[in-house]
Formats: structure tokens, sequence, C-alpha cells
């Protein structure tokens, strides 16, 4: 029976395990090779001779991994107390996989459990060796046991395993190893997701550190598991292709009635081929592999060489195991265990930078061919060709050349000499060294190399019982400088070779996160592709072929259609036959969320399906088309899977490609009409830089005055006027964002883009938002940002056309063909195919009277009218703006607290903001509102100081702003939308949360209170709210509360004491903050400390993020984290993405708190006295 993937339950609770592991074990290894001083420069006195011996091999071992030793002796431990960690959970690990399955052997034919281990323990004169006689415990005896079984994974010799751990870290790795679940240990991907969860960690600091990418960083940041589905239908798609290409006949082509026909005649037990498409010849009309079938490959399956370069923990090779043992058994009669022989020896191979990863693909191959039915169980089985990639040789000159000449081999000097200067940065570039690129290729045989290599360590284990006790440290460097050099010449020889087929998931890392060493071997060796490490490792791949052989990769999809890929796709497209294309979408990996990775799956062939190195698009051989199947749309993994199978399959001529626009990959169906480019212009948007420090919502600013610009920004759907929320801190274009600019004019800063689009300024056409959907809006000329492109008619009597196009689906749809990017480019938009014709035929029909002038019923943007029931919407009949019934909507209650309040929106306060007519209209009757605007911005919940409840008063506007129209009908109505049963209890419970959700947590109406129900509370303009605004509010309105609640004690009134001493309280609260020592202060990251405000006097212009720090800083008197207001809004001030310049005022302050210099630390505290001794 085939095992099956792993459930989502259990991959949550292995996750848990691991993770936890990690940190035991870690801290375990760290104790232990601490407590043996291997990292200090001198053994200490209290050390034994065994510990001592122990240490120096230990030393020897952790500099072969890279650790460092300085001049003084002292040496690094991080690479050795990981190793430790790693290999001590892992050998624990690996033996009860193989006790559940059935496979931990004491010899060929007896299993063990590890109940029977541990009574094997107790009775030492069993012990056949020294390691078994050592081991104290069940789970020791099985890890050496696991080790015998499994050299190739764990060396019996490395020092590793003399170090013990503490008995306390031991038991509790015992005992979450035992805690899985026994099914855990039966799928079959279960030892992928393993290595991933170990990684997790170390992956999530990596990328918080934001360091570039090298060596120590590279594996755990690039390790990404495979889905199982993505794994089928590839290699269904190419191996199983080329099987159904040698099984079925004539006939079956010509006859069959489905493509699940096929998969069943193709089919053989225990390769379903589920995955497997076919399509009918465009020609013929007969059916094929939608992939081809591969007909340059190698008749007989024993000549097809297979190859990971990016194993990681064998996902591909298992699952390609999987299919080629039944596959031989059945092409060439043989038994289970002849098959999985040959199947090792002739056509698995597989490389990774991790050697910890090659240990897992070994264990998981080797599990799969003893529990493959019928094959005998364990057995001893050949060496298989799998090789680490990365080993590390920083360390090991001086020792190889020692080496070979003690051994007396010249040739070996030379070889080894030349190894080191192929190899030397191996770490970091893994598999994409090309050894056959190099001279030294020359020189030796990769085998001969292992061999001679071979015969120098034996020698020197025989010299080395003869030495003297001075030698054993020198001893120690050259015998492990020996391993690395023997598992590097491994690599090296399966590096050299070429294959049939070379499968993987390549690693994802784009250029300015890597390496300067990266960055350079890239850019030298694979200029086309040197953007991103998937890309180049797309074309390393393809060097791996043999002409004729074919890679089926799974890597992020962008470089079929950006445009700085245009020079790789051209070189392709002329140089290898494209096959297959499963665009995947986001979400097609369970484990990564959103839109981060959009992957394709992808088989491309060296050379002509004939094998031969040649200009495919120049040949006059017949059309090579390229198949597709989109699944990007579906959401969850389990709609992708199934949709492979079944969803339509598109076709393309691959010389076509070279003709669309920068030759991108297009699959569907071809464009219409002219490109845009012939009618309009498109243009990127602003960037400031420091978005959270420029930018503003409208509400968070009193007045849109001269220091503020109206900023249009990214929409969610398309509607003719949105995005209109924002505003940017322009200051006539000579303030901050200027010095800004100009203090980064010299080095790459994306504040060098702060006026892009300014050829865009002050016309009309249509914004597009960069991502998703691309959904538009009207464009009014205003400044507009970074995620927008301003698309401008050179004709304004095109808009309307280019508007209906725009906002149509088939803009969307038709982009998408184009362009998957994430973000796609002005140039793209432009290159779409557009009707003029067509769309200004549909712009008549649907807009007769021409577009309308801006309106919304949207109080987040700044055109809102700001009435609270005024409704202006679009007129199908008259095909122009009109009035609407009154609104009776969730915004309602919500704008008119905001009146109360004193508040107005900029469409009041502007006379000459362009309006349509009905929405200027409701901006005027606003003004018979303005009589209940409160005067100094502060309005009690309960009835103080003369005024009357906040309910009766909203309710005095509400009825007011309805007119005729309001009645206790209409009251509940609009009660029932925000889920309240009366006003008071609305605003008391529920108007701060729903005020916080609708304006994006930047609230402008703050409700502060005192933690009672029945106690104070008030909501404050955050406009008025200066100093003055905080003194009237502590001794005027909460000072008249405290008195009445101090006469309502003397009275005897039941909960008085309980208000006054709630009130009171708040009042210490509101005092602190008015005196603004940390942590009631407000810090501004972009102000030196001479300008930071003492005190409540803040600057509005820093928006409601930073000065609404003390309120949520107070001590808490409901819900925690909200200090003394109402509700807690999703407010994070640690650290802004991003780095500051070096004359930042605040740049070193990230080394304070952990992160680096430039870090946009928020989250700091200034008490009053630093502040005012940098104002003296």
């Amino acid at each position: 029976m085939t095992r099956q993937p792993l459930d989502k339950a259990l991959r949550r609770a292995l996750e848990a395990t691991v993770v936890k592991a990690r940190d035991i074990a870690e801290q375990a290894a760290t104790q232990a090779v601490k407590r043996l001083g291997v990292g200090d420069a001198k053994p200490a006195d209290y050390l034994s001779d065994v510990q001592r011996k122990l240490r120096t091999r230990l030393r020897a071992h952790g500099r072969q991994l890279g650790d460092s030793k300085d001049a003084n002796g002292q040496q690094s431990i991080h690479k050795l107390v990981t190793e430790v960690a790693y290999e001590h959970w892992h050998r624990m690990l690996f033996a009860r996989f193989l006790e559940q399955n059935n496979l931990l052997m004491y010899d060929e034919h007896t299993q063990l459990t590890l109940a029977e281990c541990n009574e094997l323990v107790q009775d030492p004169d069993v012990a056949r060796d020294e390691l078994e006689r050592h081991c104290q415990s069940g789970w020791e005896l099985a890890g050496v046991l696991a080790s015998k079984m499994l050299p190739q994974i764990f060396r019996i010799d490395s020092p590793v395993f003399e170090l013990e751990l503490a008995p306390e870290h031991q038991r509790s790795l015992e005992q979450l190893v035992t805690g899985l679940a026994s099914d855990t240990f039966q799928a079959q991907d279960s030892l992928g997701w393993v290595y991933q969860f170990w990684q997790s960690k170390r992956k999530e600091e990596v990328n918080k550190s934001e360091v570039k990418i090298g060596a120590d960083e590279l594996s755990p940041v690039t390790q990404l598991f495979t889905e199982p589905y993505m794994v089928r239908f590839l290699l269904d798609n190419s191996l199983g292709a080329w099987w159904a290409g040698q099984r079925l006949s004539d006939s079956d082509w010509q006859h069959a009635s489905s493509e699940q026909e096929l998969r069943d005649k193709a089919a053989i037990p225990g390769v379903p081929l589920s995955y497997l498409r076919f399509v009918k010849d465009e020609v013929t009309q007969k059916w094929q592999p939608a992939s081809g079938a591969f007909d340059a490959w190698p008749k007989q399956l024993s000549e097809i060489k297979a190859l990971d370069p990016c194993c990681g923990s064998g996902h591909f090779l298992v699952a390609a195991f999987l299919m080629l043992v039944p596959m031989r058994m059945q092409a060439e009669n043989l038994t289970a265990q002849q098959a999985i022989d040959r199947v090792l020896n002739e056509n698995l191979h597989g490389l990774e930078l991790d050697q910890r990863c090659v240990e897992l693909a070994a264990f998981a191959v080797a599990l799969e061919a003893w529990c493959y039915p019928d094959a005998g169980g364990y057995r001893s089985l050949p060496e298989m060709h799998l090789a680490c990639s990365g080993l590390s040789i920083a360390a090991a000159r001086d020792e190889w050349k020692e080496l070979s000449r003690k051994a007396g081999k010249q040739n070996l000097t030379i070889a080894l000499d030349w190894m080191y200067q192929t190899f030397q940065d191996a770490p970091v570039l893994g598999s994409l060294i090309n050894p056959r690129r190099s001279k030294a290729a020359q020189i030796a045989q990769w085998s001969e190399l292992q061999q001679l290599l071979g015969e120098a360590l034996s020698q020197e284990h025989t010299q080395q019982q003869s030495e003297a006790e001075t030698e054993v440290s020198a001893y120690n460097n050259r015998l492990e400088a020996g391993i690395v050099a023997q598992g590097m010449a491994k690599a090296a020889e399966l590096q050299a070779c070429q294959y049939t087929w070379v499968i993987t998931n390549v690693p994802y890392l784009v250029t300015r996160k890597q390496s300067g060493l990266l960055v350079d071997f890239c850019e030298r060796n694979y200029p086309a592709s040197k953007n991103d490490l998937a890309t180049v490792f797309l074309e390393r791949c393809l060097e791996y072929c043999v002409d004729g052989g074919t890679a089926s990769i799974v890597l992020p999809q962008n470089w079929l259609f950006l445009k700085v890929y245009s020079s790789l796709r051209i070189k392709l497209l002329h140089s290898s036959s494209w096959h297959l294309i499963a665009r995947m979408g986001a979400g097609a990996f369970e484990t990564i969320s959103g839109e981060v990775v959009k992957a394709i799956l992808i088989s491309l062939s060296r050379g002509n399906p004939t094998g031969q190195p040649a200009d495919l698009l120049n040949a006059g051989e017949r059309i090579n088309w390229i198949r597709g199947v989109d699944v990007s749309e579906p959401r969850s993994v389990d709609e992708k899977s199934k949709l492979l199978i079944s969803s339509d399959i598109q076709s393309a001529s691959q010389s076509g490609q070279i003709d669309n626009p920068n030759s991108a990959v297009i699959l569907g169906e071809a464009l219409t009409g002219s490109p845009l480019s012939e009618i309009a212009s498109a243009l990127m948007g602003v960037s400031a830089g420091d978005g959270i420090r420029f930018h503003r919502y409208i509400w968070e600013v009193a007045i849109v005055d001269k220091s503020w610009e109206l900023l249009q920004s990214t929409v969610a759907s398309s509607l003719l006027f949105s995005g209109r929320s924002e505003v940017i801190f322009w200051q006539e274009e000579r303030g901050q964002i200027f010095e800004l600019a100009e203090s980064v004019k010299n080095i790459n800063h994306a504040a060098q883009n702060w006026q892009r689009g300014r050829p865009s300024w002050q016309r009309k056409g249509v914004v597009i938002s960069q991502m998703g959907d691309l959904p538009a809006t009207i464009y009014y000329g205003n400044i507009y940002d970074s995620n927008c492109c301003a698309i401008v008619p050179a004709n304004f009597d095109n808009i309307s056309a280019l508007w209906c196009f725009a906002s149509s689906p088939e803009f969307s749809e038709n982009m998408r063909i184009i362009n998957q990017a994430m973000k796609v480019p002005p140039q793209t938009l432009l290159s779409v195919g557009f009707d003029l014709h067509r769309w200004t035929k549909v712009a008549a029909e649907k807009y007769p009277n021409g577009l309308p002038q801006p309106y919304t019923n949207d109080p987040t943007q700044w055109i809102f009218h700001g009435h609270p029931c005024g409704s202006v919407i679009w007129d199908e009949q008259t095909k122009w703006t009109a009035n609407d019934e009154l609104r009776v909507d969730d915004s309602v209650l919500q704008v008119a607290v905001a009146r109360l309040l004193g508040y107005r929106w900029p469409a009041e306060l502007d006379a000459e903001m362009e309006l349509a007519a009905e929405q200027r209209e409701w901006v005027q009757r606003c003004q018979s509102l303005d009589a209940y605007g409160d005067d100094d911005g502060i309005v009690c919940l309960p009835a103080v100081r003369g005024e009357k409840a906040a309910d009766q008063r909203l309710e005095a506007l509400l009825q007011t702003a309805y007119g005729d129209a309001w009645t206790t009908p209409l009251k509940n109505r609009l009660l029932e939308i925000v889920s309240s049963k009366s006003l008071s209890l609305w605003l008391r419970d529920k108007f701060f949360e729903q005020h916080c959700k609708m304006f994006q947590h930047r609230p402008f109406i703050w409700h502060i209170w005192d933690g009672l129900n029945d106690g104070f509370s008030a909501l404050v303009n955050y406009h008025k709210l200066d100093k003055a605004g905080l003194e009237r509010l502590i001794y005027t309105y909460l000072g008249d509360w405290i008195r009445t609640q101090q006469a309502g004690m003397a009275n005897g009134e039941d909960g008085a004491q309980e208000r006054l001493l709630a009130a009171e309280a708040l009042k210490r609260e509101l005092e602190a903050i008015l005196e603004g020592e940390k942590p009631y202060d407000i810090f501004v990251r972009w102000k030196p400390e001479a300008e930071q405000p003492i005190g409540w006097t803040p600057d509005l212009n820093d928006g409601v993020r930073l000065n609404i720090r003390p309120f949520l800083s107070a001590r808490a008197v409901g819900k925690k984290g909200a200090g003394i207001l109402r509700w807690m809004p999703n407010i994070k001030w640690a650290k802004d993405r991003g780095k500051d310049v070096e004359s930042a005022p605040w740049y070193t302050l990230g080394l304070q708190y952990d992160e680096g210099e430039g870090a946009r630390i928020n989250d700091h505290h200034l008490s009053l006295a630093e502040k005012q001794a940098a104002r003296s």
C-alpha cells in the first residue's frame, strides 16, 4: 500500500514537537560543549585524558564545519553546537522511525523495539563492541544501531556522538519523540516536514535580521518543502509521459475517448499517473502527452539518469524512486529487490547544500526501499549517489597537503589543490558550481580522486597507531579534512556529470537579499538570469542536462513576463524545447500564506526534440507547442490539485512568444487591438522613502493646508471615485520630504522617487492599483502613491473609453495573461491590447453625458459631503449623478458623532474642490447641523457640567439631519445595523471599536473612560485635544464628575464610592499624560531629542499612531493593552519597515533593541530630564 502524506493535525503536532526539540537540543549541546571547554584556548585541568582527546577531536570537527579559531587559541563553537544538537535529536528520531516501521535491526535478521533495546542495555555482556558497551539507555543503543544501519547518514566514528547530553535534556528529548503519534512515522512526507520545521526558527531569525544571505543563512531561508501534488504533477508529466510514449500503441493514441482512458492504459500498479495530461495534436488529431513524449530520452530505463541538485529531504528522489522501481519491475521483469538496487545504482542522484538534508534524503530513500512491498525488509543497500555540495573547506587546505604528502601521492596533492580552488565557496554556491568549467577537470577524474583519498585516509589510520600524543591534534585535523575532501570529491563527481532528467524545487532568493559573493558569481556566470537565484538555478539545471535532457522544476513565475528577464526568455526560447507550464498562483504551498510565492511547474528540454543544441526558432522544423494549465485562481491546495487534472490545457507556439511584448511567455488567446501605449502614457507614483512618516489619513489632519497635498492611493475594487483617503506631508516641495530626498541623492534610496509621476499631475486619466485584480478609479491629477499607476490619455476625449476598459474585467484578465507579477509595472500596463473604437462605443452608451464629477457616500474619502444621511448615486436612467433616498447604513451614526464632536470633512472646508452638483448640495446642507457641534470637542456620555448626556445630543442631531423621516423605527434600524439596543449603549460599548475599524485604526474621536459602565466616559475630538484641551478634560469635566461623586458619597448614594475611586484613578493617569514622564511620553523617531514633545504637547502632523501611545500605555482599566481607551486600535509601534539614513537623528537606536543601525524604532521612551537637557 502506498504511504500517504501527513494530515494537517499530525503535521501541526510534528511542528510543535520539532520546534521545541531544537530549543532543548541546542541548550543541551551548548552545555555539553562548554563543559569540555571546546571553545577555550587550553583544556581545563579537571578534564580526564579521555575528555581531553574528545575535546581535541571536537575542536578539529568544529573547524571543518566552519567555526573560526583566533590567534590566541580561542575557537567559536556555534556551528559545532548546531551540529551536535541536530545529530543527537535526529538519530533518536530516525531510530523511532525505524522502530515504528519494524526496521530497527540488531543484525540482518533480528528486529528490535525500544523496549528490547532497554533490556539489552541492562546486560553489558551482550554488547558486541565499544559503541554498544558505552550505551547507558535503550535510546542510545537504538541510536547506535541506527548509525550502523545508516553509515552514509551517521558517521559512526564522529566525535559528536561521544559527547553526552545532560540526563534531564536527554529525557526531555526522549519524551518528545515518544509523544509523536504512530501515524506520523508511516506518512510518506514526514521526514521532509521534519527538516522544514527544524529550520523554521532560524529562518524567522534570518528574515527578521535583514542581513544579506550567505553561507550561514542560505539553507534555512531557501528551505521550502514541495507539496506532494506538485511533485506528482511534474513527475507524471515527464517520466510518466515518457512511459506512456513507450507503453501505448498507435491505436490507443488514435482511438482513446478521454484523457482518463489513456491514463488507465499507461498506469501500472503503484504508478497511477493521476496527474498525467494529454492533448490532441493540432495537425493529426491524435492524442499525445501534453508535455510531449520526450523522444530524445534513452529508450531503456537503465540509461535514464535523474538528478535533484537541490534535493532537500529527498521528496523528489523518493517520488522518482516509487515510480522507477515498479516501472523497471514491469519493463525488465525484475524482482522488487533487483529493481530497487538498479534504481539506486543507475537512476537516482542527489545534491544538496546542507549536509543534514543529504542525511535526511538518504534516510528517506532507504526507508522506502526497506518498506517496499515484497522487497524483503531490511538489508544492506547499494551506496546511494547522494552528496553535499556545500561542504566547508575553509580550514582544510593545509591538512589536505599534509595528508597527500604523508601518502606520498604527488598527483593527489595537485588534485586537492585545484579542488580547493574550485570549491572554496561551496557553502554559498553549492550545486551551482560546475566543475566542467574548471581547468582542474582536465587533471584527474573525480572517481580517481575519491579512490586516492580513500587510500590516503586508510594509510593515515594505520600510521596513527604509532604516533606520539603530540601528533594527535594534527592527526585529527588531517582526518576531518580528509573526510571532507572525500565528500567534496563525491559531490564534484555528481556535479561534473550530465543527466537525462533534472527534477527539483529550486531556492528562491532575489538579488537584493544575496551576499556579495553570490551576487558576483551570478553576474559573472549567469548574466541573463542573475536577478533571482531561482532563475540562475534554472540555467544551471539545463547545464546539468545532456542534449535532449529535461529539467522539471518548481520555481517562481515572474521570469516568464518581467522585462528584466527578457534576455533569459529569448535565450531559452531559442535554445530549449518548452513542454508544459502549470501556473499555480498564490496559496499553492500550505505553509506559505498570501501572495508571497506564486510558483509555476515547468518542464524544458535542452536543445530540440531530437536532442540537438540547435536554434529552435530558426531551424525550419515543425511548430513546438508550449502547453499550459492555469490553476492560479483557486486559493486552496485541494482545489489546485484537482484542477491540475481537469482544467483546460492552453497551447501557444514557442516561436510566437518572441513577438510578444518583451518576449513575455503568454499562454491563452491572442490579445486584440493596438497597445494601449499608442493613446496613453503611464507612470508610477511617488515614493517618499518613509511612507509612515509622510503619509496620513485625511481625518488625522485637522485642515488640509499648504503643508499637505491630497494623495491618490490604491482601491480595493474598481469604483468611479475611490482611493481618496490620504494626504502627504508635502510642505510645498521644500520641507522634510525634500530634505530626505536631498540627503540620499547619491545613494540608491526610495526617496529619490519622491516626485515620480509629476508629468501626470494636474491631468486627468485613470489610476490603476498595481496588485491583485488591478482595480481602477478615475484620476483627477493629484499626487499619487507608489502602488498606483496613472494612465493618462494624450487626448482628453478618450478618457471615458479608457475608464470603461480599465474598469472592465477584460482589462484585468488580459493583463494577467501577459503578466502575473504581484505588482504590474507601467510599461506592461501599456502593452495590453486596446480597441479604441470598440471602447469609445461602450463609453458612449454607458456615459452619454460624459463621466460624472466626483461623488461618494464613503466618509473615509476627502470628497465625502459630510452629511450623516445624505446620499448621491449614479442614476442609470438619466446616466448622471442624482440624489438618492436618505442613507441608513453603518456610517450614519459614525458621521453624526464626528459632527457632534465638531469634525468637518475636507470637502466642507474647500469651496473650490471639484464635486458633483448633488454632492456640493449636501455639503451646503451640513450647515444646518453646525449648531450641534461641540465647541471644545469634549462630549461626556453621562450628563456632566450642565450638558445633556451624549445620546440625547446625538439623537437631536440625527432628528435634524433626517427631518420628517426621523422615526423610532428608523432609529431602531440604525441601531440594529450597529448591533445595539440604544444610542446610549452603542456609545458606551460599541462606538469606539466600530470607529477604529471604519477609520483604519487611526481614530480621530477618542473614547476615554475610567473602566466602569456607569462611570466617567468622554468622547474627545483628537484635533482639539491640545494641552489646554486635556487640562479642560481633567479639571473641568472630570473634576465636575468627581465633585458629583463626592456629593453622592456624602448622601449615601449607592456606587458613588466606587465611581469616585475609578474617577480619581483616571485623573492620575491623565495627569501623568499631561506631565509626559515616561512611559507616558510621546516619541517621534524622525525628530531629534531637542524637538521631542515635552508633556502633552502633541504635533498633530505626527499622526494619531504616535500621539495616541500615552493613552494606550496608561494603566489598563478595561481591555488589555487599551489603557484608558474603551477599545484597543490595532496599532504597532515596535519597528517600521525600511532603514533610516545615517543623518537620521536616531540612526543608532536600533542597536539598543537588538536591531541594526538605521532600524526605524518607534517604541522608545525618553524621560523629561533627557528631553529638557537636550533643549538646554
